[in-house]
């Protein structure tokens, strides 16, 4: 047997929604004014999410609605009441990001269906496997993945996965991304992205001291727009079940030629036919451009991924293309009306009936007055016919209209108009409750009910270790906790004494060093305390296959007290907090958690992990060969149109840009040691006075006055003391 395939179309107004629907889609993902990752989209008020919910329903299309934001404890509690609002009102299901609203739906609101985001990170099967035990509908998977990585995990795994086709590529791993938060106070995890991505930026070559002439100011980090095109097929037979279409900023003549192309593609797949989408292609394609590449799913050397301009361009036949498509964005569009059979009764003295019949429900209504009997004005069949054929203004085309009706009967036109908007209407309304929920209750003191313990734990040291130098700065009268990174010489973890050691894994994991963890699984054990993680997946992973206590790390993004909840049940018994939060955030946190906690105290920030290798753009390699003997690997930085220089370096066939100044708390740290924060963490990465560091911290952390060591100009305090991000 077929799966059902699900084509998943975007609509960030309501013009794209109609256009989505009526193009064919089989479900629309959209948000609402708040708590959805594209704050800038038109989104939809409450009475129009109630709306196009009933509009879907009716055309046998599912409602996806975005809830896939960070959230802080302030507003938490708002978005599970708009998600109660959400469930109340039939939606299919809600897309998540923040592991708090995952922890706090499945404990009030079990039966709403819930997605996973693509903000979280999820690019293995031990990323969906953590979020198995939840109980998630489906998934939705990093759009970095091969086709060989995601029928791998299609095999492993339970879920029903999610996948991208089509649209504008994310530079950064979604969920990962600090670069528009830190450089513009505008941040991706919270829907306000400002593509720092797309803008202009030039290589500086470190070791000349000057900057490269063949790409000055380019955008070099922009990539092409992602079309899977005929792919999808073998998507399907991978076991994908869900494809979806981004561009919830763009227009209704985007969506509708967009899901028409793909709708072709996979309709030729169930009926095992070939048909020419040449045509249906390029009136995609003419909708908006950057130029299209296969993305990551069939990796191709000779597949330039980066787009090397900012924004899109549309096609010479977008005008013909427009016109073609006037109907199709409007709620009484033409297109995919649904078919409605009527069967009237018409007898003199008695009450007309109207059988109404969707195909799946069935109304009957009667006249509010008797038929009467006329010889001159008895009503006729083509009077009938014309007034119950009326349809223009509803969702339905009459297929099939049987009349029953005794000679010279008399009706009002007036009346049988009635009769057919009485029967439409409650058709639709029949047809626009699929889940016939009941209401779900909770209050915020209900809701914020946490078992917090009083104990007060004096701060500590805490200190990631990202190179064999490091070891010999490590005073253990002043740290109390290391990560050291898993590929250094582990033999230097034993003749350390620091209190607690920790196995410092990064945010992004591949299959080969999963196995290189297992092989060195005993090793761990024996030396670390515990192991600090940056993803779902190698949470799952360590879980499961070691002893190692476990940390969560700021990947996670953690900004509220509920996320912490969630980890804690999961085992964890550390985390530090979202780089993204402020102090209010952490001492709120604080106040609820039964968990020891974290802050980044001082470290040049990681603001993007990427699959693509700028420097390629110089050495033009196509991002295939060995990263790990490239001399072009930690070579460049980064420059932006305002001066401003972004270490880059590049490592197991990743990128990482940093923040050009480190995140500090010193000369702040007394306003933080108050809030109950039991680590103060410095990441001696790009760091030249890492031991000074130390000191500063540690005098600081004990009420000890030191001279400032921090240069004017140089460092951030990122949203530490801002009031909203």
């Amino acid at each position: 047997m077929i799966r059902k395939i699900e084509l998943l179309a975007p609509a960030g107004s309501i013009e794209s929604f109609y256009a989505a629907v009526n193009s064919g889609a089989d479900s629309v993902y959209l948000g609402g004014k708040l708590f959805n990752a594209r704050y800038n989209s038109q989104n939809f008020d409450d009475e129009q999410m109630k709306h196009v919910i009933k509009y879907a329903h009716n055309k046998n299309v599912k409602v996806y609605v975005t809830l896939n934001i960070i959230l802080k404890d302030t507003e938490i509690f708002d978005a599970l009441k708009y998600a109660a609002f959400l469930y109340e009102n039939d939606v299919d299901a809600v897309i998540v990001q923040d592991l708090g609203l995952l922890y706090l739906l499945k404990k009030y609101i079990p039966e709403l269906p819930v997605n996973i985001s693509t903000q979280g990170a999820v690019y293995d099967e031990y990323g969906v496997k953590f979020f198995e035990q939840y109980n998630v509908q489906k998934v939705i998977l990093a759009r970095e993945m091969s086709l060989v990585q995601l029928r791998e995990t299609v095999k492993n795994t339970d879920t029903d996965l999610e996948t991208f086709i089509h649209g504008a590529l994310c530079t950064c791993y979604s969920g990962q991304c600090y670069m528009s938060s830190f450089l513009g106070g505008r941040s991706g995890n919270r829907g306000k992205c400002a593509q720092p991505c797309r803008l202009s930026y030039s290589f500086y070559d470190k070791e000349k001291g000057e900057l490269s002439e063949e790409f000055n100011e380019v955008p070099v980090l922009s990539l092409k727009d992602f079309m899977a095109g005929e792919t999808v097929h073998e998507l399907i037979d991978a076991g994908i079940t869900t494809f979806k279409i981004e561009g919830r900023m763009k227009g209704p003549l985007y969506t509708s030629e967009v899901v028409r192309y793909y709708r072709q593609i996979i309709d030729d797949y169930y009926k095992g036919t070939k048909t020419d989408t040449s045509t249906l292609k390029e009136r995609a394609v003419s909708t908006f451009s950057r130029g299209y590449t296969n993305s990551y799913l069939k990796p191709n050397k000779d597949d330039e991924m980066f787009a090397k301009l900012s924004s899109g361009v549309k096609g010479e036949n977008i005008d013909e293309i427009e016109e073609e498509n006037n109907d199709i964005a409007h709620e009484f569009s033409e297109y995919k009306r649904n078919s409605l059979n009527f069967k009237i009764k018409l007898k003199i003295g008695e009450k007309a009936e109207l059988f109404a019949s969707d195909g799946k429900n069935e109304v009957l209504i009667k006249s509010e007055e008797p038929c009467e009997s006329s010889l001159r004005n008895a009503v006729t069949e083509d009077i009938v016919r014309e007034q119950l054929g009326k349809l223009g203004n509803t969702i339905y085309e009459l297929q099939d209209l049987t009349i029953e009706k005794q000679d010279n009967v008399f009706i009002r036109k007036s009346t049988l108009n009635q009769l057919r908007r009485d029967a439409t209407e409650l058709l639709y309304e029949k047809k626009a409750i699929v889940y016939h929920r009941e209401p779900v209750y909770f209050s915020r003191n209900e809701v914020f009910s946490f078992n917090k313990t009083d104990e007060i734990n004096k701060p500590r040291i805490s200190v990631k270790i990202n190179s064999d130098d490091d070891f010999n700065i490590i005073d253990n009268h002043k740290v109390d906790r290391i990560y050291v990174s898993y590929n250094l010489n582990l033999d230097l973890v034993r003749k350390i004494s620091v209190k607690e050691k920790y196995l410092f894994i990064p945010n992004i994991v591949s299959m080969t060093q999963y196995n290189e963890f297992k092989n060195n699984l005993k090793l761990y054990e024996e030396i670390f305390d515990g192991v600090c993680v940056n993803n779902v997946g190698s949470f799952y992973f360590f879980k499961q296959n070691s002893s190692l206590k476990i940390h969560c790390g700021s990947f996670f993004n953690i900004i509220n007290s509920f996320s912490t909840e969630l980890l804690k049940e999961n085992g964890a018994v550390s985390l530090t907090l979202s780089a993204e939060s402020n102090i209010r955030d952490m001492e709120s946190i604080n106040n609820n958690a039964s968990i020891r906690t974290e802050i980044k105290a001082h470290e040049y920030l990681q603001l993007m992990v990427m699959r693509n290798c700028p420097m390629s753009l110089i050495k033009n390699c196509k991002n295939l060969q060995d990263c790990s003997t490239c001399e072009h690997r930690s070579k460049y930085s980064l420059k932006d149109r305002k001066g401003v220089y972004f270490n880059i370096e590049r490592d197991n066939r990743l990128t990482h840009i940093y923040n050009s100044v480190p995140l500090s708390v010193l000369g702040k740290t007394e306003e933080f040691a108050d809030k109950n924060i039991d680590y103060f963490m410095i990441d001696t990465k790009w760091l030249d006075n890492a031991e000074d560091v130390i000191d500063a911290l540690y005098c600081e952390i004990n009420g000890v006055k030191v001279s400032n060591i921090l240069k004017e100009n140089s460092f951030t305090r990122g949203h530490y003391l801002k009031n909203i991000l």
